[in-house]
């Protein structure tokens, strides 16, 4: 386990990694750095020989966001700590869920937990006052107290993402809303109750049009200083109403000041295949570096070469296999990511359009069936009319 030291350079944020060292042992550690690739060269440069199977589980439109909400919550942390951390949120990601963070909370707490329990166990013996009695008991509990409280700012946003994926718009303005006022007393629920409210806008966007979207998040209370963090969050609500060109433009223009961000560069690639323009979408995706994008990356790599192959109906077939797979690992990001779900549904859609080109429209209705609720939502109507049409033809 390797992590930089407890004073990072000035402005930069923490890239979560996870990799092997040189006796093939797993690894996990944290590397500040401004771009992913800076990550990568940080990493290499940890020690020798250099780690391999190296694999960022951080994305670069949210690594400053997520370093202030954990410094905000946890405060500085040194060396252990840091380690610590680490080894927590990768387990989380790969396993989350109540149980592995109450195992995390009573794991990290152990010496507290025992020493305060054999106190209690000391008090009873000796027969101390009932109130001493009582404090140690409640002392004891306080870790247990405080997962408690943090625990139900975790549900919210949980209940949040769902509402959002199913387009339940009472139930998203209401959880939006307590997540903005925990924020106001909570600074690391800053993050949290931001995203709930694009996750709004995304909505607005469809009835009221983009630009009255994005105006109301101008104004919003939690909106991030920076003009550059404010478009990573936005550049995609043009696809709320299938605004292709206006996607593109603005995810270029954030480009243009976050040069060689993969995640960008992807989410283009994908925008790119789906607009039809394959050449450049092609390219796009063919000077990727998978090692420097999150976990999912993959997945997104596999729904960029479906759509360039779908733009040729006689590569039906091609592009129902790299969308298949596509749609596998979405669905086993849903279970631990249920943001991910508005992914799987458009990417399901695009696969069933090519299943029934190339003389499988009963396999695509069926599969279109298992996300038609979550993907009359958040895929784009003329997508959605094009498909309904294309599986009742192919009867």
């Amino acid at each position: 386990m390797t992590t930089t030291g407890t004073t990072p350079p000035p402005g930069q944020p923490r890239w979560l990694y996870q990799a092997q060292d040189a006796q093939g042992r797993p690894t996990e550690g944290f590397v500040h750095a401004q771009t992913a690739e800076e990550a990568m060269q940080a990493i290499a440069a940890l020690q020798q020989p250099p780690l391999t199977q190296v694999q960022l589980h951080t994305s670069g439109l949210y690594a400053r966001a997520m370093t202030e909400m954990a410094d905000d919550a946890l405060g500085t942390l040194d060396v252990k700590a840091l380690r610590q951390l680490a080894r927590d949120q990768i387990e989380a990601q790969q396993n989350p869920g109540l149980w592995t963070t109450l195992r995390q909370l009573l794991r990290n707490n152990r010496t507290w937990l025992l020493v305060c329990a054999a106190l209690v166990a000391l008090a009873v013996w000796r027969q101390w006052s009932p109130w001493v009695q009582g404090i140690l008991v409640l002392a004891m509990l306080a870790p247990l107290g405080v997962f408690a409280y943090m625990h139900q700012f975790q549900r919210t946003y949980q209940q949040m993402l769902h509402a959002h994926a199913t387009g339940d718009l009472p139930r998203l303005e209401v959880l939006a809303q307590r997540l903005a006022r925990a924020a106001e007393r909570h600074a690391f629920l800053r993050q949290p109750a931001w995203d709930a409210a694009v996750r709004m806008a995304w909505f607005e966007a469809r009835a009221e049009g983009v630009d009255a979207a994005i105006l109301r998040l101008r104004i919003h209370p939690m909106r991030p200083a920076d003009e550059g963090e404010f478009l990573a969050r936005i550049y995609t609500l043009p696809l709320a109403t299938g605004d292709h060109a206006g996607f593109t433009a603005r995810l270029r223009e954030l480009m243009a000041q976050r040069p060689g961000e993969p995640t960008l560069q992807l989410d283009l690639a994908l925008g790119e295949a789906r607009a039809g323009h394959t050449d450049e979408a092609q390219r796009l995706v063919d000077t990727l570096q998978p090692a420097m994008l999150p976990p999912h990356g993959q997945a997104f790599i596999d729904w960029v070469r479906g759509m360039i192959a779908l733009r040729d109906p006689a590569r039906a077939g091609e592009a129902a296999s790299h969308l298949g797979k596509a749609c596998e690992q979405f669905l086993g990001l849903v279970r631990k990511a249920p943001g991910a779900w508005p992914s799987l549904a458009v990417c399901t859609c695009d696969y069933a359009l090519a299943l029934a080109w190339s003389g499988r429209a009963e396999m695509g209705r069926t599969v279109f069936a298992s996300v038609q609720p979550v993907a009359r939502h958040h895929a784009e109507p003329e997508r959605l009319a094009l498909l309904e049409r294309e599986l009742r033809l192919r009867g």
